[in-house]
């Protein structure tokens, strides 16, 4: 039998779920929702872009968060294989004004939630919850089916009472566990340490150098057995100064940067920024969207750029480094340079994946450097 529009529309609302989002501030936004079973805790935040929503779903870097998307109308041009930048969705749940349930080409919204298991509240005011984010800053949350038996004071007390989830080493979750090889016919070598590195990241790589994808924790001795031309630190989630993290990771690049050219994006910038000797700390509530704009000091130029993290590092002065890029909207430092040394790192996504290209010439001056 083919369905009509009729038919589709009775057959989701029997699909739809009563759905709330309590915060630890003890609001609570009440709608409909799909795939919500049981209790989903996580940091709520918020994404700008009026695009580019699978890329946002499937990236590592929102490990252990609800997204909020605050452009009205997700799914209309419905999910494709070719477009998500990690094997899996990332985001622990997903809040939206208004999903579009028949889009034509691709999946449909409702079974790209219900195939991948994603928690989804529609039908609030998402510009009512931004702006209390922007008010309030990041807070915790959980979403939940609404039912008789919802005790609201209890959930509030619970969320309260959880710790935000980057206390977990959340870079651990979606690091890769083996040295996996992308071959290029370039002969250049590059190791690429995987903090949860967003597939577009790699491809650009790809087109350079044949890439060595190693684990967030390979020692020293191990990358500098592969004999690399250059070492690429990944985006990924969570805090920067985790101990995890700094026991391994940043340990590692303290090496690493007296020997090898250094380029480090996202998360992988903050921890080339530990490792120098800069110190980071948690934004209110974070860059996440592709419409951030940037100056580049040297060239007094802005560009708009693609931003998807929480941390920043603080404005201090360290011997041999200078800050290269800055945010225009509120000034925090966006990109270092060390001054002798061909080691570099950007707060931004230059592979652009979603956003605008204009600084993926980054990725030519690591080559060339």
């Amino acid at each position: 039998m083919v369905l009509t529009v009729t038919h589709m529309y009775i057959y989701f609302y029997f699909r739809m779920q009563d759905t709330i989002l309590v915060l630890e501030d003890g609001s609570v936004f009440k709608g409909r929702g799909f795939s919500v079973d049981g209790e989903v805790f996580g940091e709520v935040v918020f994404n700008t872009s009026m695009s580019g929503y699978e890329e946002a779903f499937t990236d590592p870097s929102y490990a252990g968060q609800i997204l909020v998307m605050t452009y009205p109308l997700i799914g209309n041009y419905g999910f494709h294989k070719k477009h998500p930048e990690s094997n899996r969705t990332q985001i622990r749940g997903l809040v939206v004004k208004e999903p579009y349930f028949f889009s034509t080409r691709g999946t449909r919204f409702v079974k790209y939630l219900e195939d991948n298991g994603l928690p989804c509240l529609y039908g609030i005011d998402t510009r009512a919850l931004t702006l209390k984010i922007r008010d309030r800053g990041t807070m915790k949350g959980s979403l939940l089916a609404q039912t008789g038996k919802n005790n609201i004071p209890q959930i509030i007390d619970r969320i309260r009472g959880s710790p935000y989830p980057d206390v977990d080493n959340l870079v651990a979750e979606v690091s890769c566990k083996n040295i996996i090889v992308h071959r290029s016919h370039n002969s250049r070598r590059i190791v690429l340490v995987d903090c949860g590195v967003k597939k577009s990241i790699l491809e650009h790589l790809r087109r350079h150098a044949t890439v060595f994808q190693v684990p967030y924790d390979t020692d020293f001795e191990s990358i500098d057995e592969i004999n690399p031309d250059g070492i690429v630190i990944s985006n990924g989630p969570g805090n920067p100064e985790h101990p995890r993290l700094l026991a391994t990771t940043v340990n590692e690049v303290k090496n690493l940067i007296d020997k090898y050219p250094v380029f480090g994006i996202c998360l992988g910038h903050q921890i080339l920024s530990i490792a120098l000797g800069f110190k980071t700390y948690k934004m209110k509530f974070g860059h996440r969207g592709s419409n951030h704009g940037v100056k580049n000091i040297e060239r007094n130029r802005i560009y708009i750029t693609s931003q998807n993290h929480g941390y920043a590092i603080s404005d201090k002065s360290v011997p041999g480094v200078e800050i290269s890029w800055v945010n225009v909207n509120d000034q925090t430092i966006e990109g270092i340079r060390h001054r002798k040394l061909p080691v570099s790192s950007v707060q931004f996504h230059p592979e652009a994946g979603p956003g605008p290209y204009d600084t993926q010439f980054l990725f030519e001056e690591f080559f060339n450097a």
